[in-house]
């Protein structure tokens, strides 16, 4: 081949950014790094609000603990609809989305049912069939939520050191009692002293996690200053960090329901308008 023949070069493949909820990074391996990070700050509070239930000798999470990882990584639940099964009376079936705070997208949707006559207990008797209408419903409806946490982030619960299978779809075949499991494998441990700081992984996940659900960061040290006394997110007590995430995660959810219905009510005033504005150029 003479050397003026053209060769073929072959670039290597660089991997692409990648990213969930507030959690980017440039390579997929430093994405798991971030994710165990918040896996870490994730069984701490599990473990301090007690939503892990023991089944059969293994850890599973309860809604609250699903909901609070959706809330770390910038999305809310939102129900779809719950409506009775039309050939099934008495069995309900919600269907639920999470939808991602920063824009509104829908990063995962599931559906759940709750009252079947054939969901027993270990004695051999019905668990929700004769339990009233709006038990059916509200547990229909939490199924159907930590459902569609676990499509999107088993994952991660996995990396907190617990079974990537919500509590409430677990079969009720024996007492279920909620338990204090240990720390996840390999995660950082917290502060042992109460006194002690958040480390630096805990406040660089902290400021993200104001950034992401929209919270107003100003207002939440003017929080931390009167009931905690702290005067900088840096020296926020590790003992308190747990509290702190569900605080954040209560207040969140509230703007975001308050914004929603200040939404609609907007968008009823503008209907109201136009329809007010038809009738008197009909008149006219």
């Amino acid at each position: 081949m003479s050397t003026s023949t053209a060769l073929a070069t072959v670039s290597e493949l660089q991997p692409s950014p990648v990213s969930m909820g507030i959690l980017s990074a440039a390579t997929p391996g430093a994405l798991v790094q971030g994710a165990t990070v918040m896996a870490h700050a994730l069984a701490d509070i599990i473990r301090s609000q007690k939503l892990a239930t023991r089944i059969q000798g293994r850890e599973f999470v309860q809604v609250e603990g699903w909901t609070t990882l959706a809330t770390m990584l910038g999305v809310v639940a939102r129900e779809v609809a719950t409506v009775e099964h039309p050939d099934e009376p008495g069995v309900f079936i919600s269907t639920v989305e999470l939808v991602r705070m920063a824009d509104g997208a829908i990063i995962s949707r599931a559906s759940a049912e709750c009252g079947a006559p054939d969901e027993l207990d270990r004695y051999g008797k019905p668990v929700w069939a004769n339990r009233p209408r709006y038990a059916r419903r509200s547990m229909a409806q939490t199924r159907a939520t930590g459902k569609a946490c676990r499509l999107a982030f088993s994952w991660i619960m996995r990396l907190a050191g617990y079974e990537p299978t919500p509590a409430e779809e677990m079969p009720n075949d024996q007492p279920a009692a909620p338990v204090p499991p240990p720390a996840p494998t390999g995660a950082p441990q917290p502060g042992r002293h109460s006194g002690a700081p958040i480390s630096a992984a805990q406040h660089r996940l902290l400021e993200a996690r104001i950034t992401a659900m929209g919270l107003d960061r100003e207002r939440l040290k003017n929080w931390l200053a009167r009931a905690w006394h702290v005067q900088h997110l840096a020296e926020i007590p590790a003992g308190k960090y747990a509290e702190l995430l569900v605080r954040m995660e209560s207040w969140a959810a509230r703007d975001y329901a308050e914004e929603q219905q200040a939404s609609g009510r907007e968008e009823q005033s503008r209907e109201e308008w136009l329809a007010d504005y038809a009738e008197a150029s009909h008149g006219q």
